[in-house]
């Protein structure tokens, strides 16, 4: 069994823009666990453990699925606390609709099609930044309007591996959107 998701990596571009947009917040607590830069990324869908024949599945339909789809770009339009005000996780978030909606369908109609089970939360999209050690002791208001445009042009079916330090992400399929 293998914990998996399939979600759309941070592209090189954005990464300065967000550690710019961190530094004022990293001042202010220490009590939160960031994640790394190689780590960011906006979650399709978590799909939780799966056998090895559920993932060979899914490795074989990759490219049929995002293959087709174009390149495009997302914005992120805040730096917040996620779920919620009181929230444990800091992310970047953004309004879901247009393209991103599509390929978000394509995911999930992808794991229907292959009977595959997934979490069923409502899409919200956003890129974890942070993890919040101890929510209820920060008071530090996180609430504050960005543009960060994301390069939205390979999907990738992720294995997470939890440690204490933080998780280890691995990418065991990357399809590159259609052509460029």
């Amino acid at each position: 069994m293998q914990r998996v998701f399939i979600g759309i990596p941070v592209d090189d571009r954005c990464q300065g823009p967000i550690n710019r947009l961190l530094r004022p917040v990293k001042r202010i607590s220490q009590d939160i666990r960031w994640v790394p830069e190689h780590n960011r990324h906006l979650t399709l869908a978590f799909l939780g453990n799966k056998t090895k024949s559920e993932i060979i599945s899914l490795l074989q339909a990759f490219d049929e699925t995002f293959g087709q789809k174009s390149p495009f770009q997302f914005c992120l339009s805040a730096l917040t606390r996620f779920p919620g005000p009181g929230g444990r996780i800091i992310a970047l978030t953004g309004q879901p609709g247009g393209t991103l909606e599509d390929v978000h369908w394509a995911t999930l109609n992808l794991l229907k099609n292959y009977r595959i089970e997934f979490d069923q939360k409502r899409f919200r999209p956003h890129v974890t930044l942070g993890y919040i050690r101890k929510p209820g002791q920060v008071k530090t208001v996180i609430d504050q309007q960005t543009e960060i445009l994301l390069d939205v042009m390979r999907v990738v079916l992720y294995q997470g591996k939890s440690t204490a330090s933080g998780s280890i992400y691995t990418r065991l399929k990357e399809t590159k959107l259609g052509p460029y």
